[in-house]
């Protein structure tokens, strides 16, 4: 009786998402989103769109056919369309589920039947899910015949991005769910989901921003450190000429010691700088630990379809060596600093630190937010008088 009280749920939802006509407008425009991948190739020469080559260094010689149409399917297939444009599409349509579900009178018709209230909050929670799931599922199927015909691979690690997206919107779901049974309105829900979904990038983006500039502090602080060591490298020798009375090594001492006390104060005067940085950083880390993590649960699928060729690594990590050792320590941000810090250094570096944030944190510290906002909705939901 159970299973089939939870089936008739799951029938009745879908059959009021359907009536909206939502399902089937996006289901449609992921087709045309695959559609069009299949009119840009990739040869020898360069890229092609619409019959159209534009030659570039961007070829098959820097990328393979394979992992070209891997990087199309998780950078704008999943980045931009799944994890941004068909989620807001999604938002649109589930939004309405519980403030129209407990408004609209319709809630007292399943309180009459013997059913617990936990059961139903859980199962009209599971449908929005199971809306955006067969939505990934079928675009998913339509990128597999993609890469399979043009990039001649069939790979199904591109059903990752079931899970990755279906992830990113059940953040954003609960904070709607919540709302929804807090203001009882769905475009309010709406709106105000879209506001925090907002607001949780921007606190990304904020702590990228701030990363950069510890980081960029950081290896400024070790440029201060390797110049004060080169300066100090000299003084004893040229201490010991000096008292011969060499009259050379006495102005070279002389202007050694100027050379170093002129890069301590101004370390000394940006240190403030870099210290705000790292301070700034720390507390927008702190911030960020406790919230969804929707931009870095969607860039899971890069790790996990090693969108990057071996090949095209190794020419990224010799163009970086080659480039160090022509500039030395000192080249780079212009006048930005005394001492001179290379930018693709910092972003390097960047990448290096975020790339070390292991998906259990990004998505364990995720699930628990929303975990805490359905367990506060759930309570809301049994407890109120309808």
């Amino acid at each position: 009786a159970i299973l089939r009280q939870t089936a008739a749920l799951f029938l009745d939802a879908y059959r009021e998402l359907n009536s909206k006509k939502m399902f089937w407008i996006v289901m449609i425009l992921s087709g045309l989103v695959v559609g069009l991948f299949f009119f840009v190739g990739i040869n020898e020469r360069g890229w092609t769109i619409f019959g159209y080559e534009v030659t570039s260094a961007f070829n098959t010689s820097f990328i393979p056919p394979e992992m070209f149409f891997k990087f199309l399917f998780s950078a704008f297939g999943v980045d931009w369309w799944l994890n941004f444009f068909a989620i807001i599409l999604a938002i649109v349509s589930v939004g309405g589920i519980f403030p129209d579900f407990t408004a609209g009178g319709s809630i007292d018709l399943y309180l009459s039947k013997p059913m617990s209230r936990l059961r139903l909050f859980i199962t009209k929670y599971l449908t929005g899910l199971m809306f955006v799931a067969l939505q990934v599922f079928v675009f998913c199927v339509g990128c597999i015949f993609l890469v399979g015909i043009k990039g001649h691979a069939w790979d199904l690690r591109i059903f990752y991005a079931i899970p990755v997206t279906l992830l990113v919107f059940s953040y954003l779901f609960s904070i709607c769910v919540l709302l929804g049974l807090l203001t009882r309105s769905t475009i309010a829900s709406i709106l105000l989901t879209l506001l925090c979904w907002l607001g949780v990038f921007g606190v990304h983006f904020a702590e990228s921003l701030t990363l950069l500039g510890e980081v960029a502090g950081n290896i400024e602080t070790q440029a201060y450190q390797h110049q004060f060591k080169f300066f100090d490298d000299q003084i004893p020798t040229l201490q010991t000429k000096a008292a011969t009375g060499d009259a050379d090594s006495v102005k070279r001492l002389e202007k050694v010691r100027q050379d170093r006390a002129a890069y301590e104060a101004k370390r000394a005067a940006s240190d403030p700088g870099r210290q705000g940085a790292k301070t700034a950083h720390s507390i927008l880390y702190s911030i960020k630990s406790v919230l969804p993590k929707t931009t870095e649960t969607s860039q899971i699928l890069f790790r996990w379809m090693h969108i990057e060729s071996e090949s095209a690594k190794e020419e990224r990590l010799k163009e970086r060596d080659a480039r160090r050792a022509a500039r030395g320590f000192f080249s780079g941000l212009k006048d930005r600093t005394e001492v001179k810090i290379d930018d693709m250094e910092v972003l390097e570096k960047v990448n290096e630190i975020v790339s070390t944030r292991t998906v259990g944190w990004i998505i364990g510290s995720s699930l628990a937010f929303e975990g805490v906002l359905l367990g506060l909705s759930a309570w809301i939901f049994c407890r109120r008088d309808y």
